[in-house]
């Protein structure tokens, strides 16, 4: 694996400058790219985690998130690298951190929020969360531009700051957009108050600038940071309310002191990240010089550079035709053609900014031409290194046909009028921005099918757009040089196969050999020198694969399972047999599961319930999470219980007698006869419990003889005292008699009492002297 330091060169394109941060996941890395000749940022996996299980598959995924999204206050992410230790580029944004204008007055820095909001706005759109808020993860560029950074939580199944963290994303709840809006809300707290929010998000009346807070902005706060989800503002609404307290979408006032440096380049795409979505009435003040630092203001220099493009157009293009004009501009009564998909914005005509009593060549409505041309400028020129006049079609045409009359009045000095179209103009290209990325994603599809349907002209043609599109993107750039060789590849193919057919395999080696030459990934000639240089032995695996699977349809695992390891000997790092093998034990184990499972339900309909309760028990060895079966076996062990309590009683007729187990019996006999669904089994021994109570119930004549002299009692029943011959009425059940006699031994005599048997006179009387 390649050491990482100053100086070392990374896949013939960046040269490693400084090593300028490190997280749990990644190292970043500041590094020129000399293609782009720009500064940009590699982000590396930590060599630590490169054998990690889950890793490099995480890593990616934070690519793949951050890259579909196109904002331009979101940190742009390029290509994407799969080396021994991946990595990937992504912006270069050489400012400060939003933390480090803490303390700094309001209006300096919250309409930064409001273009944060903006962003989070279109994150959530696209169904991502960034779930990782706070002040380091807000840069600035030198404009005082912010922009969102690190989607590598959004990536992730867990994690982000706990200190921003909302009470549901602290539970570990599905991440939602509340939880950004959350975190958003405790920046808030922090830029205004100077600290995070305490029990009560409420804030002081006044900021730690000495800015009076305004009921507005504290009724804002505390609803981002309320502990109910629904009650959060979504992001959208988050940007409208800091706009109707007095904080519209903005860039940040920095500082001199936090400035970036003007010698650190910015990465190739810059523009595209830095043009602001401005509505006419979000237009900056006139230019002044910053009272922090000195010198002139960001829209100052971008007004006078507006201007002179402007200017140098026209001279060049439209000042011959205008020569013989009146000074008065004329107005067109030709309106553009705007695209079916784009929603026309007000005009600035309908602005008080514009139209309060201002002449057309006014400095107030110059001034708002400068501004919307300077938008339209960082629009237009965006959308040019995406290549857009490839694939723009006619809303593009009729786009750059409306900023053409914006440029024609403002040559004319009308420039309410110019400014109008400027910004009609600039509302018909941004859509377009939402586009890039499905037309991007379009464009690859249809160049590989035109790839993988052997098309080479088409192929070139479609991944030479992909490329003008996305200009960084790996996939697209090496999908072109692919295309461009493989109608020789093809060719080659062609003849090694020829030669394979004609079992000349030295003749076809050669051919595959220069295939994969001209393309080291086109995987038909890898396959195809690899059924010349092992054909036999490829044969013997796939027959022992084929007898795998065939004994598998069929249920033979043993013999499955030995033709897979077999084949696995053959093969050692394919994956073929390993997941023949796994197939086997999960079809042996569902066979298993089915085979226990219709067991489980004979036993059922048998009545068998305690040999069903032991087949669930067994299933649930198998696989504990078998509803089927633990559904089963709580059933099994009900009505097992409930037979084993009604054998009781019909293998212990005598005992019903006994007042409580009668009423114990009785009370389970009307259980049963509730029960909706009762088998054979159980309905029989429901019927016998009801003959055997009412047998309990029913007394029989019990005659007893004595001597006269002989004292008797009934164990349960009473004393009878002496007698001759005496009868009673006894419930069927086992009794004992005992006689007493003064001089004489005592006798006890036991007896049954049962309908069924025939009663004979029970004698008690003493006979034995002592």
């Amino acid at each position: 694996m390649q050491e990482l330091s100053q100086g070392t060169r990374l896949v013939e394109r960046y040269a490693l400058i400084k090593k300028i941060g490190e997280g749990g996941m990644a190292e970043l890395w500041l590094a020129q790219d000399n293609r782009a000749d720009a500064n940009v940022v590699l982000k590396f996996l930590k060599s630590s985690l490169l054998e990690v299980a889950g890793q490099r598959e995480l890593f990616r995924k934070e690519w793949q998130v951050a890259s579909r999204l196109m904002h331009a206050h979101i940190a742009r992410v390029f290509e994407y690298h799969d080396e021994d230790r991946p990595f990937y580029a992504q912006q270069f944004v050489d400012g400060p951190d939003i933390g480090d204008l803490g303390g700094q007055p309001l209006d300096s820095v919250l309409p930064a929020v409001a273009l944060l909001a903006d962003a989070l706005r279109y994150t959530h759109a696209k169904d991502v969360v960034h779930r990782d808020i706070k002040a380091s993860n807000v840069l600035f560029d030198a404009q005082g531009a912010p922009y969102l950074i690190d989607f590598g939580i959004a990536a992730a199944s867990t994690g982000g700051s706990a200190a921003s963290a909302s009470p549901q994303q602290r539970a570990g709840a599905q991440p939602a957009p509340a939880d950004d809006v959350y975190a958003l809300g405790v920046l808030l707290h922090e830029l205004i108050a100077g600290g995070p929010p305490g029990a009560t998000p409420s804030l002081p009346s006044h900021s730690a600038a000495g800015d009076a807070v305004p009921p507005d902005l504290s009724g804002l706060v505390q609803a981002m940071l309320s502990e109910d989800p629904s009650a959060r503002p979504d992001a959208e609404t988050v940007g409208e309310r800091l706009a109707a307290a007095g904080f519209p979408a903005g860039p940040a006032r920095l500082p001199a002191t936090l400035r970036a440096p003007a010698a650190v380049p910015a990465t190739d795409d810059v523009k595209v990240a830095a043009y602001s979505r401005r509505k006419p009435s979000d237009a900056a003040p006139a230019a002044t010089v910053d009272s922090a630092g000195g010198g002139l203001s960001a829209r100052t220099v971008y007004g006078a550079l507006a201007v002179l493009l402007v200017l140098l157009v026209g001279v060049t293009f439209i000042l011959p035709s205008a020569v013989d004009r009146d000074d008065e501009p004329q107005a067109t009564s030709e309106e553009p053609v705007v695209a079916d998909d784009v929603e026309a914005e007000p005009s600035l005509a309908d602005t008080p900014s514009v139209n309060a009593g201002v002449a057309d060549d006014s400095i107030e409505a110059k001034e708002a031409a400068d501004d919307a041309l300077g938008d339209l400028l960082s629009v237009l020129d965006g959308l040019k290194l995406r290549g857009i006049e490839r694939w723009g079609g006619q809303p593009y045409l009729d786009a750059t046909n409306v900023y053409a009359e914006g440029d024609e009045a403002y040559v004319g000095k009308n420039y309410r009028r110019a400014a109008e179209s400027y910004i009609r103009a600039t509302d018909m290209l941004e859509p377009f921005f939402d586009r890039i990325e499905d037309v991007f994603a379009e464009t690859m599809t249809e160049a590989w099918a035109a790839f993988n349907n052997e098309d080479p002209v088409r192929a070139v043609r479609l991944f030479d757009l992909a490329v003008a599109i996305t200009p960084n993107d790996a996939e697209a750039t090496a999908g072109l040089a692919r295309a461009r060789n493989l109608e020789a590849v093809i060719d080659l193919m062609r003849q090694g196969e020829s030669y394979l057919d004609d079992l000349e395999l030295d003749a076809a080696r050669l051919a595959f050999d220069k295939a994969l030459e001209l393309d080291p990934l086109w995987e038909p000639a890898r396959e195809a020198l690899s059924a010349v240089a092992a054909r036999i032995t490829q044969l013997s695996f796939e027959g022992l694969m084929s007898d795998g699977f065939s004994s598998l349809a069929a249920e033979d695992f043993a013999t499955a399972r030995a033709a897979f390891e077999a084949a696995k000997k053959i093969f050692p790092d394919s994956r073929e047999p390993g997941d023949g093998l796994l197939q086997t034990d999960q079809e042996e184990r569902l066979y298993r599961i089915r085979v226990m499972e219709r067991e489980a339900v004979e036993q059922e309909a048998n009545e068998e319930w305690e040999s069903a309760v032991t087949t669930y028990e067994a299933l649930l060895d198998v696989d504990g999470d078998l509803a089927f079966a633990q559904e089963g076996l709580y059933r099994s062990r009900q009505r097992a219980a409930l037979h084993r309590q009604l054998q009781a009683y019909v293998d212990d007729p005598d005992g019903l007698s006994d007042p409580a187990n009668m009423q114990n019996a009785t009370q389970l006999l009307l259980s049963v006869s509730t029960m909706p669904e009762v088998g054979p089994r159980l309905e029989d021994h429901k019927n016998v419990l009801a003959r055997l109570l009412k047998r309990a119930a029913t007394p029989l004549v019990v005659e007893f003889v004595s001597d006269g002299v002989t004292d008797v009692t009934v164990y349960k029943v009473g004393k009878l005292g002496s007698f001759s011959r005496q009868q009673l009425e006894l419930r069927p059940g086992t009794y004992v008699a005992v006689g007493i006699r003064r001089g004489f031994r005592d006798v006890r005599q036991e007896f049954r009492v049962a309908p069924e048997i025939d009663m004979q006179p029970v004698v008690v009387q003493c006979e034995e002297p002592i």
